[in-house]
């Protein structure tokens, strides 16, 4: 009988709580770090890791819980402005979309977030050596295995699977943590 998908998805939640709370305790940290600074959190990703940076950002413009009141975060996702997109890489290629980004819109005290499943993607890799040079925070979300994106960023949860699908959903769940941290701490 085939693994019930579920139970596995459970199991990797089980068997990783440690690991899981104190990494939304470490990026919650450095996100209020941020916030409090008057820093805006910056996200970026390709694919379905697009949807995941806009997500998020969605969640701090907005809140998590509809009943918060509180304060929007300064917050965008980078893979929101189709038009530049198009136009840089058409005119000078993909690989610096959100380094060029970081080098107009962010500034010392802000945060960058990334999703990178494979923590391989250049464009991202080029965005976070940029937010380093400048000392922007780097916080990525990627898989289990080592890559350049985790050993270039200033934290990195990673996701404890090799499956995509798998790794894109403990990445929601963690942000929500997170984004749920923040919300009470700025209510």
């Amino acid at each position: 009988m085939k693994e019930n998908t579920f139970l596995k998805r459970s199991k990797i939640l089980e068997d990783n709580q440690d690991y899981l709370i104190d990494s939304v305790k470490t990026i919650s940290q450095v996100f209020i770090e941020a916030i409090n600074k008057g820093g805006k959190l910056i996200f970026a990703g390709n694919g379905g890791s697009a949807a995941e940076a806009q997500h998020m950002s969605a969640e701090y413009v907005g809140t998590l819980v509809t009943s918060n009141k509180r304060n929007p975060i300064p917050s965008i996702a980078l893979s929101v402005d189709t038009s530049f997109i198009t136009a840089w890489s058409n005119d000078h290629g993909y690989e610096d979309i959100f380094r060029r980004q970081l080098q107009a819109l962010a500034n010392k005290n802000d945060c960058f977030i990334s999703y990178s499943t494979s923590g391989e993607s250049t464009n991202i890799l080029n965005a976070i050596e940029y937010a380093n040079s400048t000392d922007i925070k780097t916080i990525s979300f990627t898989g289990m295995r080592e890559s350049s994106v985790s050993k270039n960023s200033f934290f990195t949860f990673k996701a404890p699977s090799a499956e995509t699908a798998v790794i894109q959903e403990l990445h929601t769940i963690v942000g929500h943590e997170i984004c749920s941290i923040i919300d009470k701490e700025f209510s």
